[in-house]
């Protein structure tokens, strides 16, 4: 596949995946009223299948949308098995939207379900340069674990990373609590004890993050997940980010340096 190409498939009333693109102007373009989950295909076979599941069947009874005709992964994984998506691994966004129109009120709760499948390409082992966003705040809500259709504050927060020449952007929250990266959850490490900002620091519950923190518990280290002052961060010996495509260790956020080695092999095993 050219790392450029984009494959796009939607499943309709029929609960058949085809690549017509129906109806432009849904609840997801409209009003971006849905959810989403970035996945990565190796194999044949979704990587952390059950938590990707999990989280986007959360999302959707947080949401209140409908889930009895919501697809099982294993459906999905099939469908591309037979458009011959089985051999290098591949970036899949499992999009879930509400169905229907209606203005701010919706007129129904059902569901539309989208896929796009694109190149995988692996996190970058080692983030150079990262700063705290200036311009960008995570915004607070019941639902700011869920992995939403509106993502603007991630999209400008990545333009300012872009402007700056940052290799990363770190964000707080709407209380000045760090959250997360621009892209990725944040971890970093101190006297042996792992931190992570916790959901209430309005971060998503990723995939990642969740891996990670299990594994350091069957490792046997300390993991604290809380509410973190920005020099919490800055004293810390070493910083580093993940999402479903890996771990990047942070080098250096504005005026501190960090360790760029010695995270468990373990951990990064995990996305292998």
């Amino acid at each position: 596949m050219n790392e450029n190409s984009t494959f796009s498939f939607f499943k309709n009333l029929n609960g058949t995946w085809q690549s017509d693109p129906g109806e432009f102007h849904n609840r997801g373009f409209l009003f971006a009223d849905g959810l989403f989950e970035t996945m990565v295909l190796r194999k044949g076979k979704i990587w952390s299948s059950k938590l990707h599941q999990e989280r986007m069947l959360s999302g959707c009874q947080t949401l209140m949308m409908e889930t009895s005709q919501l697809s099982e992964i294993t459906e999905i994984e099939d469908f591309l098995a037979d458009q011959n998506f089985q051999s290098a691994p591949l970036r899949v966004r499992w999009n879930v939207y509400r169905s229907g129109q209606g203005k701010y009120t919706p007129i129904q709760n059902g569901i539309v379900e989208s896929l796009q499948v694109t190149s995988f390409s692996k996190s970058i082992q080692i983030k150079k340069i990262a700063a705290f966003s200036d311009n960008v705040t995570v915004p607070s809500s019941y639902w700011s674990h869920c992995k939403t259709l509106n993502a603007l504050h991630y999209v400008m927060a990545n333009l300012e990373r872009s402007q700056r020449y940052l290799d990363e952007v770190i964000l707080l929250n709407a209380s000045g609590y760090v959250s997360e990266a621009g892209s990725s959850n944040i971890f970093w490490e101190k006297g042996g004890v792992f931190y992570t900002p916790s959901l209430k620091a309005s971060c998503i519950a990723g995939v990642g993050r969740k891996v990670i923190i299990k594994e350091l518990h069957k490792l046997g280290k300390k993991v604290e997940e809380g509410l973190f002052q920005k020099e919490d961060l800055l004293k810390a010996e070493r910083v580093f980010t993940s999402n479903v495509t890996g771990v990047s260790l942070i080098e250096k956020i504005e005026g501190s340096t960090f360790d760029i080695s010695g995270l468990p092999s373990e951990i990064i095993s995990l996305f292998e």
